[in-house]
């Protein structure tokens, strides 16, 4: 089984590429379902992959990687996001991450993510240890999508927290939820398996859970990489308040 030392080895050199393209190369190109392409996450995919899949032989789903279907028969798979927050990482905003997951048949099994500017980091094991490093736990609150400020959509949910930072990256955001920086974060709008895998691994590894709207566990390895719902992470007791105060508030949130 991998080692959370040598997963965060992978998550340090991935983020030294990343790092040093930073405020270097804006150039942002445009995929086919118009989500921005740099050279950055392009990079970060090849180590990732070849290092990944040298470590722990798995079947692969990336962002940055053309599906490969095969995947579903494979117990075990590596799915990742070389750079979570490519928006952010082009317009000179510290706020995106490397996220990511090993799963086991449709669970996450560990998971690491990275923000490569703050060097803030963390790998863990469902159900075992996680080591978090670089973020200091204080001044705890809640952190939105920061795109999801920006169009409205997260606006009407945040008087259901404390106070509310806006914050780029999902990946990043459990990060901090996960090392105790925020008390929580959540979203409103849907998301895709590389983007939360690596982070739901280290809430399950830090005791604290990931819960979507539609009341459905989490499950990986899926045909559709298309989680179709929001979702709120932090602890227990605070997810259970959040939730049930958000069931009695208006507008309700669709899934």
């Amino acid at each position: 089984m991998v080692s959370l030392s040598a997963l965060r080895s992978v998550l340090e050199s991935a983020a030294e590429i990343v790092r040093g393209l930073y405020g270097v190369d804006r150039s942002v190109e445009r995929k086919d379902n118009g989500t921005p392409l740099t050279l950055a996450d392009q990079a970060a995919n090849r180590l990732l992959q070849r290092e990944l899949t040298g470590l722990f032989p798995a079947a692969w789903l990336s962002e940055e990687s053309a599906d490969n279907l095969n995947r579903l028969r494979s117990e075990w798979l590596w799915v990742v996001d070389p750079l979570d927050g490519t928006k952010e990482f082009a317009r000179g905003i510290s706020e995106f991450a490397l996220s990511i997951g090993l799963v086991r048949g449709e669970e996450v099994a560990l998971g690491g993510v990275m923000n490569p500017i703050t060097n803030e980091g963390g790998v863990g094991r469902v159900g075992g240890a996680v080591s978090c490093w670089g973020l200091s736990p204080n001044q705890a609150s809640a952190s939105v999508s920061r795109s999801e400020v920006e169009d409205g959509s997260v606006v009407p949910y945040l008087s259901l927290v404390g106070r509310a930072r806006p914050v780029g990256s999902v990946a990043y955001k459990l990060l901090r939820v996960a090392a105790g920086v925020e008390d929580l974060t959540f979203s409103v709008q849907p998301k895709s398996e590389w983007d939360v895998c690596g982070g739901v691994a280290l809430l399950a590894a830090a005791g604290k859970v990931y819960r979507r709207f539609d009341g459905r566990r989490n499950r990986f390895n899926q045909q559709g990489t298309r989680i179709g719902c929001g979702a709120v992470a932090g602890s227990v007791p605070l997810v259970d308040a959040f939730l049930e105060r958000m069931a009695s508030r208006k507008p309700v949130i669709p899934c």
